[in-house]
C-alpha cells in the first residue's frame, strides 16, 4: 500500500511535469490570502496554519484577511478583481469554485483558478442534544414529521454544510429546511443554542462542541468513519449507501492570470512543505481533517467530480440559476 507520503511526493512530479518551465519567484512585499468567511472557520484555521509554513518557504509575509458575505463570494470577487500580480490570493472549499457559477453569484469556473488543495474535509451530520433524535433513521423521520420547524443551520445551498445536506436529502428523499448563517462557527453555535436542531457543518467546525458534548454527532456525511477524542462518529453510507459525494477540500486559490513564475514556485514547496507540517498536522488531527496537500493538474482533477456532484445537485434540486452543463460541468454518471 502506497503511504500518504509517497502518494503526496507522486503527486509533487505530477504537477512539475505539468507546468512549463518559469523562473524562481522571489516576493518583494507581503502576499495577502483572502479568507471569504469569519474567522474561526475551518478555512480561517486551515489557512492560517498553511500560510506560516509558506512564508518559511518562499520568504515573504503572507497577511491573512477575512471578508465574508454571500456564502465566500464576497471574499472571492475581491480576489478576482484584484490585480493578477500574483500577490493576492483566495482560499476556500475547491468545490465552492465550481458552483459560485451555477448559483449565479460570480462569473467563474473551476478553470479559472490555480487550485493548490491544503487539507480533505468532511461534514458531520449533528444534533442538539435536546432535539430528541439519537440515529440517522431518527432524523430522517424528525424532518418528514414537521419539515419547517426543526431546522438545520448550515452556510448555504453550496457550502460544504449545504451541500453535504443535500446529498442527505438526495439518498433519504427528504426536503429538510436549511437556516443559513455567515460562517461555519455561527451555524455550530445556532444548533448549541438550539435556534436550530441540527447542523451538517465541517468537522473541523464541530470538533470542539461535539468533544464538550454540547452536540450529538449521529454520522460523518461521506463514506469513512471519523474519530473525535473519544467519539467515533460512524459513516452516514451505513444507514444512506446511495449518497452522492459531499466531500471537500479546503486551500488556496491563484487566479488565471498569475505570473507563471509564481505559479510553479509555490508549486515547487507546496507538497513538501505542507506534508512536513507539525502544525498543520496537528491542527487536522485534533479538529477531524486529513492533511492533503496537491498542486497542478492533480488538485484539478481531483475537484471535478466534486464540482459536478454539488453542481449537478443543486440543479436537480432547483436551487441553482444557471445548468452547470452551460458551464461545461458534465453530469456525474452512474456508478
Amino acid at each position: 500500500m502506497k503511504t500518504i507520503a509517497t502518494l503526496a511526493f507522486a503527486a509533487l512530479a505530477a504537477t512539475a511535469l505539468a507546468l512549463p518551465a518559469a523562473a524562481e519567484w522571489k516576493p518583494d512585499k507581503p502576499i495577502t490570502v483572502i479568507v471569504p468567511y469569519p474567522a474561526g472557520g475551518v478555512t480561517d484555521l486551515v489557512v492560517r496554519v498553511a500560510a506560516t509554513d509558506l512564508e518559511k518557504a518562499i520568504g515573504q509575509k503572507i497577511v491573512v484577511v477575512n471578508q465574508p458575505g454571500a456564502n465566500g463570494s464576497i471574499g472571492t470577487r475581491a480576489v478576482m478583481d484584484a490585480p493578477k500580480d500574483g500577490y493576492t490570493w483566495g482560499s476556500g472549499g475547491v468545490r465552492d469554485l465550481g458552483t459560485y457559477g451555477v448559483m449565479g453569484m460570480l462569473d467563474t469556473k473551476l478553470d479559472d483558478w490555480h487550485p493548490f488543495i491544503i487539507a480533505s474535509i468532511a461534514s458531520v451530520l449533528s444534533v442538539n442534544p435536546d432535539a430528541g433524535v439519537d440515529s440517522v433513521a431518527g432524523f430522517v423521520e424528525k424532518v418528514k414529521a414537521d419539515p419547517e420547524n426543526f431546522l438545520v443551520a448550515t452556510v448555504g445551498p453550496n457550502s460544504s454544510g449545504g451541500v453535504a445536506l443535500n446529498a442527505i436529502a438526495t439518498a433519504a428523499g427528504i426536503t429538510p429546511k436549511q437556516i443559513v448563517y455567515d460562517g461555519g462557527n455561527p451555524a455550530v453555535l445556532a444548533t448549541v443554542t438550539g435556534e436550530a436542531q441540527a447542523t451538517t457543518q465541517l468537522a473541523i467546525e464541530q470538533a470542539e462542541m461535539i468533544r464538550a458534548g454540547r452536540l450529538k454527532p449521529l454520522a460523518v456525511i461521506g463514506r469513512n468513519p471519523l474519530k473525535i477524542g473519544t467519539v467515533e462518529i460512524p459513516a452516514i453510507t451505513d444507514d444512506l449507501p446511495k449518497l452522492p459525494p459531499s466531500e471537500n477540500f479546503v486551500g488556496i486559490y491563484l487566479p488565471a492570470g498569475a505570473p507563471p513564475e509564481v505559479v510553479e514556485t509555490l508549486s515547487k514547496v507546496w507538497v513538501e512543505t505542507l506534508s512536513n507540517s507539525e502544525a498543520l498536522a496537528s491542527l487536522c488531527e485534533t479538529r477531524g481533517c486529513g492533511v492533503h496537500p496537491v498542486a497542478g493538474t492533480v488538485a484539478v482533477d481531483e475537484a471535478r467530480p466534486l464540482v459536478a456532484a454539488a453542481a449537478w445537485g443543486l440543479f436537480d434540486r432547483n436551487q441553482a440559476k444557471v445548468s452547470p452543463e452551460t458551464l461545461g460541468i458534465a453530469r456525474p454518471t452512474a456508478e
